[in-house]
């Protein structure tokens, strides 16, 4: 047998943008929801600390895809903060042999991108109609695709961005004007000040305790919040998830993981704050926002789903 193509996180940018990836990944989140999928989830601490780096493995099965997909996706501070690519690579495996179809080594593209689609289908949903005012809490990768995300769906005129690190702000808007002539960009002083002032927020830090507060918010918003990733991180506050109609990924993986895990004890009281999976509203629409002053919020954690999604639309475009 020959060895698998090993394909590089440069083809890999060059071959899809997560423009590529909402329609794959709207269809994993109604076939995960529909029962059609194996979302599997483990997070290793290699180091002294979450904090310094943690490394996600994923598995994800799609029934009657012609693969499956083994994903290592590595985060560590270091990177981060020397504006170094992070590690880790998709093992793309065929669902009738077993054999390594490709090792996709994506520097976390793929994540980063099928997420960005997530936040797309999310705003799709769930954002007002018009949306004049948007607000980015956080400097990173995450906030530079949601950013582009939601004006795929909804194109704002105005976006506000708040960081702890004022200069990662400002550098994240100036990438972001490059990108969206058209936006007026403001650093916004506070949190605060941003959520307030904002038609849709994306929340995509590395916080470990609320950035935003459900006093904060006013009916008809939108949020989607994709930071909190694991047990230990949390964005929003529990009176923000008690305000809103929450719509999740998978139900399981939100409730063990990020805001909906740290807002309540018990996965009965969990469960409880979950109105519906995003899947299910792309079934069935009516069960989604139902009026315009209704506050809504997709809390994505990540499901394997979305990973086989876009490992299988890579291969297609690099025709491997």
């Amino acid at each position: 047998m020959n060895a698998p193509p090993f394909v590089t996180a440069g083809q890999l940018r060059a071959a899809l943008g997560f423009a590529d990836l909402i329609e794959p990944v709207a269809e994993a989140f109604r076939r995960s929801s529909a029962g059609d999928a194996q979302n599997g989830m483990i997070m290793l601490v290699p180091g002294e600390s979450a904090a310094a780096g943690d490394v996600y493995v994923k598995t994800g099965v799609l029934a009657g895809e012609a693969m499956f997909i083994v994903k290592v996706a590595p985060w560590f501070a270091a990177n981060a903060a020397a504006g170094a690519p992070q590690g880790g690579f998709v093992a793309a495996i065929d669902s009738a042999s077993g054999y390594t179809r490709a090792i996709l080594a994506d520097e976390h593209y793929l994540s980063d991108i099928r997420t960005a689609a997530a936040g797309a289908v999310a705003a799709r949903l769930f954002a007002p109609p018009r949306v004049e005012t948007a607000a980015v809490l956080g400097a990173g990768v995450q906030a530079w695709w949601q950013a582009l995300a939601l004006y795929h769906e909804r194109p704002f005129e105005r976006l506000l961005i708040w960081a702890r690190d004022a200069a990662k702000a400002d550098r994240l808007i100036d990438r972001l004007a490059a990108k969206l002539p058209g936006v007026a960009f403001q650093r916004a002083p506070s949190a605060e000040d941003a959520v307030r002032s904002a038609d849709v927020v994306i929340t995509a830090t590395l916080a470990r305790e609320a950035i935003l507060r459900g006093a904060w918010l006013r009916p008809g918003q939108h949020i989607t919040a994709v930071g909190a990733d694991d047990p230990t991180k949390c964005e929003l506050d529990g009176q923000a998830i008690q305000r809103a109609r929450v719509f999740v990924d998978e139900r399981a993986t939100a409730m063990a993981n990020g805001d909906i895990h740290a807002a309540a004890q018990t996965d009965e009281d969990r469960a409880r704050l979950i109105d519906a999976e995003i899947g299910e509203v792309l079934a069935n629409p009516a069960l989604g926002r139902t009026s315009t002053d209704q506050i809504t919020l997709a809390k994505l954690v990540g499901i394997g789903a979305q990973d086989v999604a876009a490992a299988t639309a890579a291969i297609r475009a690099l025709k491997l």
